[in-house]
Parts: C-alpha cells; structure tokens; sequence
C-alpha cells in the first residue's frame, strides 16, 4: 500500500507539467486531509478544477501552477489526472539559496484545520494527526495519513526534504488516492 503510493508520489513529483504563470486563484485557503487542497478535491475533473484553481499549463496527466521566482525552487501546486478524474492534488513550498531553505509564501498559508502546513516542522504532525504513519523510505521524510479502505483509500502525505538548510519542515503535502481506485488491484 505505501509503494503504490509512493511510486504515484514520486512519479508526479519527477515529471513537471508545462510552466504556468501563476500559483492557484483561490478563496479557501483549507487542507482537508484524504479529501481536498484549498477547494480542489479528489475526483474533480479538469474543468472543476479550473473553476477552483484558474487555468493554467497542463501536460497529458498534469495541471500544474507555478509562483515566481526559479523553476524548480518557486512554489508549486501541481493536480494529477487518470481517466479524466483528479487523483492526486500536491502543494509544494519554495526554496532558497544552494542550500534549499525553506521559504514562506502563498501556498504555505493554506492549512489543515490542526495547523498543519507548507513550513510546518514534521514533528507537529503526530501530534495533530496521531493516526499518521511515518514513512522514511528513499524518497519521502514524512508521515503517511490514510483514510477509507481500497479500493476507496486515500492518503495524505506530509513530507520533508531530509536535508538541506531545513530538513525537518514540512516541504510539501500530498492529498491522494492509492492506486487501487483507478486500477483495478489483486
């Protein structure tokens, strides 16, 4: 259950859609964990989403929204698609310098409604959410928070980068379904 969703993870996280612009054009601001990101929720489809969010650059799997500053260390929010429905919605927060400060920006005011965000210190999380799960595999630092059972479960992962000038706050938060609600699983 973790692979398949960190395979989802990573692989989304590795493939950025066309550039966009823009961050989301939003009026709520609210994470709700195993369901939805700042009004944007599990299922939606592209236009949905767009109506949440505001249009921007999208590849044949990907929406993607992009603050300023350097491709790669500015904010983003990225929503991932599979036969036309939203299935994984990720905000990630901005860097600085070679040594990958964290920084503050638009997408880490947006919070659960524990106070959990984009800057947050891992640590919090547990504590806030003592169902979450740690998950310190290769390529995520973080905890793991599930909700349903397959083929209806969905998580939500709150990550760190493990190192650099920041690695224990919270660098980017996941909200998505497991595989297995749009691929059938054995």
């Amino acid at each position: 259950m973790l692979r398949s969703a960190a395979v989802a993870t990573v692989a989304v996280l590795a493939v950025p859609a066309a550039a966009a612009g823009h961050l989301p054009r939003t009026s709520s601001t609210k994470i709700v964990p195993g369901k939805s990101i700042a009004g944007v929720k599990l299922d939606m489809t592209k236009h949905q989403v767009f109506g949440k969010w505001g249009k921007t650059g999208c590849d044949p799997g990907a929406c993607t929204w992009e603050g300023p500053g350097t491709r790669g260390k500015n904010e983003r929010a990225i929503v991932s698609f599979v036969k036309g429905k939203a299935v994984q919605i990720t905000i990630s927060a901005a860097t600085k310098g070679s040594d990958l400060k964290f920084k503050p920006g638009t997408l880490s005011k947006w919070k659960t409604s524990k106070g959990i965000a984009l800057g947050s210190p891992k640590a919090k999380v547990p504590r806030a959410y003592p169902k979450a799960q740690a998950n310190n595999g290769e390529a995520v630092n973080g905890y793991d928070l599930f909700a349903g059972a397959r083929p209806n479960l969905s998580y939500t992962r709150f990550s760190t980068p493990g190192f650099g000038a920041s690695p224990s706050l919270l660098r980017s938060i996941v909200v998505a379904w497991d595989s297995c609600h749009y691929y059938p699983c054995g």
